[in-house]
């Protein structure tokens, strides 16, 4: 299936799920990410959910890595939609937060970090191919900030469904992720 065939399906499948499906797979997923092996992680990016898009609820894996990692710096993004770039904010007590005209929680104002210096990305997608490609929602706001990490930053993705056997449509800027959490599993890629 192409993308555009393919995030047709997902936000369909999405927009499906009911309140209890959601939050479940939103534990799942939790409860996967608590497993995932962290060592030599000081640093990971995290997106921040649009909840009425029922994105997957990075801000359960957040509390848990203040929680139980603090150690661990926590970056999450901020979209600039003229450019399709994005900046990247330390989350600590000096961040300020927003919601902006997409319903999009994102920093207002705080300390920036360079993506070379981030170990490991979860990336949002709308679905995932057996090869590690993935389709977002079309933009390419994360294909191009992974192309800004370091060789070795470990993108992982995080969905609600299996991946399918292949995406049709991938073109060379296209990035790939190396695994994927979902609600019963960890699972590795070729990426």
């Amino acid at each position: 299936m192409t993308k555009v065939e393919l995030r047709k399906v997902f936000i369909a499948k999405r927009n499906q799920l009911s309140q209890a499906d959601y939050d479940r797979l939103n534990h799942d997923l939790l409860e996967q990410f608590k497993q995932f092996n962290l060592a030599g992680v000081n640093c990971i990016h995290l997106f921040l959910p649009i909840h009425t898009r029922k994105e997957p609820d990075t801000f359960l894996m957040l509390n848990w890595l203040l929680a139980m990692h603090p150690h661990i710096q926590r970056i999450i993004p901020k979209a600039n939609f003229a450019d399709s770039t994005m900046q990247h904010y330390i989350y600590d007590e000096q961040l300020q937060m927003g919601i902006n005209a997409f319903g999009i929680p994102e920093p207002i104002d705080g300390n920036t970090i360079d993506p070379q210096e981030i170990d490991m990305v979860l990336v949002p997608l709308l679905a995932f191919d057996r090869q590690g490609y993935r389709v977002g929602y079309g933009k390419g706001f994360y294909d191009r900030f992974m192309a800004q990490c370091k060789q070795d930053t470990r993108f992982v993705g995080l969905s609600f469904f299996e991946p399918v056997d292949v995406i049709s449509d991938v073109n060379p800027f296209d990035q790939k992720i190396q695994e994927c959490i979902l609600p019963d599993r960890i699972c590795k890629l070729p990426g």
